[in-house]
Protein backbone atom coordinates (compact mmCIF):
# COMPACT_ATOMS: atom_id res chain seq x y z
CA UNK A 1 0.00 0.00 0.00
CA UNK A 2 1.56 3.29 -1.02
CA UNK A 3 2.06 5.92 1.63
CA UNK A 4 -0.48 8.63 1.47
CA UNK A 5 0.94 12.13 1.51
CA UNK A 6 -1.14 14.56 3.54
CA UNK A 7 -1.45 17.85 1.82
CA UNK A 8 -3.55 20.88 2.47
CA UNK A 9 -5.64 22.32 -0.32
CA UNK A 10 -4.90 25.77 -1.68
CA UNK A 11 -8.20 27.05 -0.33
CA UNK A 12 -7.46 25.87 3.20
CA UNK A 13 -3.92 27.23 2.97
CA UNK A 14 -5.27 30.69 2.05
CA UNK A 15 -7.75 30.57 4.93
CA UNK A 16 -4.99 29.58 7.35
CA UNK A 17 -2.73 32.39 6.17
CA UNK A 18 -5.57 34.94 6.47
CA UNK A 19 -6.41 33.71 9.97
CA UNK A 20 -2.80 33.95 11.07
CA UNK A 21 -2.49 37.41 9.54
CA UNK A 22 -5.62 38.57 11.40
CA UNK A 23 -4.21 37.20 14.67
CA UNK A 24 -0.88 38.96 14.05
CA UNK A 25 -2.61 42.28 13.31
CA UNK A 26 -4.80 41.94 16.42
CA UNK A 27 -1.72 41.18 18.54
CA UNK A 28 0.15 44.22 17.25
CA UNK A 29 -2.91 46.43 17.67
CA UNK A 30 -3.39 45.21 21.25
CA UNK A 31 0.27 45.87 22.07
CA UNK A 32 0.01 49.42 20.70
CA UNK A 33 -3.24 50.20 22.55
CA UNK A 34 -2.03 48.90 25.91
CA UNK A 35 1.40 50.47 25.40
CA UNK A 36 -0.17 53.89 24.87
CA UNK A 37 -2.33 53.40 27.98
CA UNK A 38 0.71 52.43 30.05
CA UNK A 39 2.68 55.47 28.90
CA UNK A 40 -0.20 57.88 29.58
CA UNK A 41 -0.80 56.48 33.07
CA UNK A 42 2.89 56.69 33.94
CA UNK A 43 2.96 60.32 32.79
CA UNK A 44 -0.08 61.01 34.97
CA UNK A 45 1.73 59.56 38.01
CA UNK A 46 4.86 61.60 37.31
CA UNK A 47 2.94 64.87 37.02
CA UNK A 48 0.56 64.14 39.91
CA UNK A 49 0.40 66.75 42.68
CA UNK A 50 2.16 65.80 45.92
CA UNK A 51 0.10 63.80 48.38
CA UNK A 52 -0.48 64.76 51.98
CA UNK A 53 2.12 62.95 54.12
CA UNK A 54 0.52 60.26 56.27
CA UNK A 55 1.89 58.06 59.04
CA UNK A 56 1.52 54.83 57.02
CA UNK A 57 3.87 56.01 54.25
CA UNK A 58 7.40 54.72 53.86
CA UNK A 59 10.32 57.14 53.34
CA UNK A 60 10.76 55.96 49.76
CA UNK A 61 7.08 56.54 48.98
CA UNK A 62 7.25 60.01 50.51
CA UNK A 63 10.27 60.92 48.37
CA UNK A 64 8.55 59.69 45.21
CA UNK A 65 5.17 61.28 45.91
CA UNK A 66 6.69 64.62 46.94
CA UNK A 67 9.09 64.67 43.95
CA UNK A 68 12.20 65.19 46.07
CA UNK A 69 15.49 63.29 46.23
CA UNK A 70 15.61 60.50 48.84
CA UNK A 71 18.38 62.26 50.78
CA UNK A 72 15.96 65.07 51.73
CA UNK A 73 13.69 62.59 53.50
CA UNK A 74 16.54 60.53 54.96
CA UNK A 75 18.28 63.60 56.43
CA UNK A 76 15.19 64.42 58.50
CA UNK A 77 14.17 60.92 59.56
CA UNK A 78 17.48 59.22 60.26
CA UNK A 79 20.68 60.99 59.19
CA UNK A 80 23.33 58.56 58.05
CA UNK A 81 20.98 55.59 57.70
CA UNK A 82 19.71 54.04 54.50
CA UNK A 83 15.93 53.97 54.93
CA UNK A 84 15.05 53.85 51.25
CA UNK A 85 15.62 50.13 50.91
CA UNK A 86 13.70 49.10 54.03
CA UNK A 87 9.95 48.69 54.30
CA UNK A 88 9.31 50.81 57.35
CA UNK A 89 6.53 53.33 57.95
CA UNK A 90 6.67 56.72 59.62
CA UNK A 91 4.80 55.18 62.58
CA UNK A 92 7.59 52.65 63.07
CA UNK A 93 10.31 55.28 62.73
CA UNK A 94 8.56 57.54 65.26
CA UNK A 95 8.20 54.62 67.71
CA UNK A 96 11.89 53.71 67.31
CA UNK A 97 12.99 57.30 67.92
CA UNK A 98 10.48 57.93 70.70
CA UNK A 99 8.91 60.99 69.05
CA UNK A 100 5.39 61.85 68.04
CA UNK A 101 4.60 60.95 64.42
CA UNK A 102 2.87 64.32 63.88
CA UNK A 103 6.09 66.16 64.79
CA UNK A 104 7.97 63.96 62.35
CA UNK A 105 5.46 64.76 59.60
CA UNK A 106 5.74 68.51 60.30
CA UNK A 107 9.54 68.30 60.15
CA UNK A 108 9.31 66.43 56.83
CA UNK A 109 6.88 68.96 55.34
CA UNK A 110 9.15 71.86 56.39
CA UNK A 111 12.26 70.18 54.94
CA UNK A 112 10.49 69.40 51.68
CA UNK A 113 9.14 72.95 51.37
CA UNK A 114 12.62 74.36 52.09
CA UNK A 115 14.18 72.09 49.46
CA UNK A 116 11.61 73.11 46.85
CA UNK A 117 12.14 76.79 47.66
CA UNK A 118 15.92 76.43 47.23
CA UNK A 119 15.35 74.57 43.98
CA UNK A 120 13.26 77.43 42.57
CA UNK A 121 15.92 80.05 43.34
Amino acid sequence: MPERKHSISDRHLRLLRRGLLVLLVLGILGAVVFGVRAVSSSRAWYHAPPEQIESWMSPRYIAMSQHVPPRVVEDILAPGQDLMHRKISLDDIADNQGVDVDLLIIALENAIAEFKDRKRD
